[in-house]
């Protein structure tokens, strides 16, 4: 296992978070943008980007910790 230092800590939770930001811009913007069949499925997207992106947002809290 990879031992890394409070700085890599720090970067990998900056891009995690990065990573949740593009998660929940996708999920807001795309339904818009997009032609979905039903509003279930524009919902559902938007659910799954939701989630998603705060996934990745309690990964980088976890990282930070």
């Amino acid at each position: 296992m990879v031992k890394l230092r409070a700085g890599q800590f720090n970067r990998a939770s900056e891009i995690l978070g990065n990573v949740s930001v593009a998660w929940f811009s996708i999920g807001i913007i795309s339904p818009v943008l997009t032609n979905f069949d039903s509003i279930i499925q524009t919902l559902g997207y938007i659910l799954l980007s939701l989630i998603m992106s705060l996934l990745f947002v309690f990964l980088s809290m976890i990282l930070v910790k």
